[in-house]
């Protein structure tokens, strides 16, 4: 088979792309691709990230260049790292060059979705972007195929057109916690305690594939707050270690409110994971909020690396499960025509860990 030429997926090999900051955990994913797809669709038998030139020019306008991508799989990773409007218009910069290259097709990987929290207008006369963004990416860019990662909320992905794909980086955690958590504190005095009813919602088949009793703290958010008001905590949780359990860690004051409660409640310890360590705070440097979440009262948090962070920023209170290998998992699937849907099963989380 000749350079260029299609294989029978209908296109020659896959590229990886990805926006500034996203670049790291695409470096991993492209690892972790290269053992996992067909050889014909590896360029030379390799796959490694795709150079974008991305160029600035005096009015601050910027340009978007990329190397030859017609008639292969482009596959764009971009995740939400500041500063993320820059960073989304250089998505848009990206996906235009890459459209306008004639690729065979285009797959857009979102391990954290931009402005995935802002699309209800709960407010008179406010925007919604979570609702525009897949709007300008499904009609300006006609994008197909695009795959979320444990969205804030799973009727998100119905914003594109077609609808999105969903995978989860539950399962992986599960396994995490199973092995690595329970191999050392007792199921018996264990408890599920999930931030509000809306994370008990939607991360409830946490505490049924551990085999372990939820609880759940009662909030009220009022719309103008990022921080809700804590209520009181429901379920049992006396003398139990309690995981807390949210999708997204961001300036950690939830989190800690949350621990508080927990240990006033007469908790015996606090651990929290999250699939989305976001990590951001307006008055605070990473750095500092990273050293007041190692002051708190929760012992240890347990997130995924879908907001790339330096290792050397984070603490010893910090464990990080890389989701390369379940995003180059779904990657490899989506290229080649196969269901997501075994992705979604325990027993396949031996694919990615």
């Amino acid at each position: 088979m000749e350079k260029g030429d299609k294989t029978m997926f209908g296109f020659s090999s896959v590229k990886i792309f990805a926006t500034t900051g996203s670049d790291g955990l695409a470096n991993e994913v492209c690892r972790e691709l290269k053992t996992r797809l067909p050889s014909q669709l590896l360029a030379g038998n390799n796959l490694t990230l795709s150079k974008t030139d991305i160029q600035r020019f005096s009015n601050d306008n910027l340009q978007a260049q990329v190397k030859k991508v017609r008639g292969h799989f482009a596959v764009v990773i971009h995740t939400q790292v500041p500063p993320v409007n820059d960073r989304l218009v250089e998505l848009f910069a990206l996906l235009d060059a890459i459209s306008n290259s004639r690729p065979a097709d285009i797959l857009l990987m979102f391990p954290y979705m931009p402005y995935s929290r802002s699309d209800r207008k709960n407010k008179p006369r406010i925007s919604t972007m979570g609702h525009r963004l897949p709007h300008i990416l499904t009609t300006s860019f006609e994008l197909k195929r695009v795959i979320l990662l444990d969205p804030h909320d799973s009727h998100i992905k119905h914003y594109f057109n077609p609808a999105a794909d969903e995978i989860s980086a539950i399962y992986l955690l599960v396994d995490y916690l199973e092995k690595n958590v329970f191999a050392n504190k007792p199921k018996n005095k264990s408890v599920i305690v999930f931030s509000d009813a809306g994370a008990a919602k939607r991360f409830g088949k946490i505490a049924h594939l551990l085999n372990l009793p939820a609880a759940y703290i009662d909030k009220d958010r009022p719309d103008d707050f990022e921080n809700p008001d804590i209520n009181k905590v429901v379920g049992e949780v006396e003398g139990k270690f309690c995981l807390l359990i949210d999708d997204e860690i961001l300036t950690g004051e939830t989190a800690i409110g949350d621990a508080k409660k927990l240990l006033k409640a007469k908790a015996d310890s606090v651990y929290m994971t999250a699939v989305h360590g976001i990590l951001a705070h307006k008055e605070l440097s990473k750095k500092e909020l990273i050293k007041k979440l190692e002051n708190s009262p929760i012992e240890r948090f347990i997130i995924t690396n879908s907001i790339p962070s330096k290792p050397d920023i984070l603490g010893n209170k910090f464990t990080v499960l890389s989701i390369a290998p379940l995003l180059a998992e779904a990657i490899k699937r989506d290229a080649i025509g196969e269901s997501l849907t075994e992705l979604h099963q325990l027993e396949n989380v031996k694919l990615y860990r």
